[in-house]
């Protein structure tokens, strides 16, 4: 029997991996799931408590608007504010008060006097002073 060229120990087909590369392959694609499992955790943790003080704050202010709101029913609740309420806008008052009512006079306007007219300089002034001022910054002379 002829041996074929093939069969030689030289082209004998050897395994692409060993088995200790594929083993410290998965060890280090488990390695990054999980890295990436326990960041995406942390970052949800961070998440949990940032808008907690976002939130106290509102329920604050809306506990003072509660506060506020319940001394506001109080008043108007009272005969106190039944009784400014019927004076002042319902225009009701107690046997024996008389009612006054301011009676406004709209006076005319006064015309408002026209201002008096600027004088002029020009209208007194010489040629000679003119030039006296251009070619001389020195004030005029006296005549």
């Amino acid at each position: 029997m002829a041996k074929r060229l093939f069969d030689s120990p030289v082209f004998r087909a050897r395994p692409l991996f060993s088995l200790p590369q594929v083993i410290f392959f998965l060890v280090i694609v488990v390695a990054i799931i999980i890295a990436v499992d326990l960041n995406n955790r942390a970052q949800a943790g961070r998440l949990v408590g940032s808008g907690e003080e976002a939130l106290q704050a509102q329920i604050d202010s809306e506990a003072t608007r509660q506060v506020e709101l319940q001394a506001t029913l109080e008043y108007v609740s009272s005969d106190d504010y039944v009784a400014a309420y019927a004076r002042n806008e319902g225009g009701m008052i107690l046997p024996g008060e008389r009612r006054i009512v301011p009676m406004l006079q709209e006076a005319t306007p006064e015309p408002t006097p026209a201002p008096p007219a600027t004088p002029d300089p020009a209208l007194d002034a010489r040629p000679w002073q003119a030039w006296w001022r251009l070619l001389t910054d020195a004030p005029q002379p006296t005549r």
